[in-house]
């Protein structure tokens, strides 16, 4: 979408929105978002949803856990609750993604398009951000016609 050298991009808006979802997804959903930058001039948040851990709940966007952590917590407790509070999180972290980018637009309206255009979870914001459109920013990928599909 940019380049480095393009002078008329607000390079420093682009890291706020990206800092401002990635920070409001974790602390308000604790949503696992594993990065945040910026590429190509565009805002990027890879996030997936959903909870696998009591740690990841306590400290979330933390690679690092310690030596003291109860792991059996986690590999039996937590494999039985984890689907059925899954039930309940996942929805809300879906409504909380989109409610984000949408308070991002509005925050930073002149970045419409690099906050929209590259977000995981895209196909979400259909009827929540006003003008956006999934298919005009993704295209299914399909696949190649074969010689004899081609010739006739």
């Amino acid at each position: 979408m940019h380049d480095w050298g393009d002078k008329d991009v607000d390079w420093g808006g682009i890291d706020d929105a990206c800092e401002f979802i990635g920070d409001r997804l974790v602390k308000l959903g604790r949503i696992h978002v594993s990065q945040t930058k910026e590429k190509f001039g565009t805002v990027r948040v890879y996030c997936s949803f959903g909870l696998d851990s009591f740690y990841g709940i306590w400290r979330p966007r933390h690679m690092w856990v310690p030596t003291w952590w109860p792991w059996k917590l986690d590999l039996t407790v937590f494999n039985w609750i984890s689907p059925l509070l899954n039930k309940v999180v996942i929805p809300y972290q879906k409504w909380l993604y989109k409610q984000t980018y949408r308070k991002a637009v509005q925050k930073w309206p002149h970045l419409y398009d690099e906050i929209v255009s590259c977000a995981d979870w895209g196909e979400l914001f259909d009827g929540v951000i006003p003008g956006y459109h999934h298919p005009d920013y993704w295209t299914a990928i399909t696949p190649a016609k074969t010689k004899e599909e081609d010739n006739g």
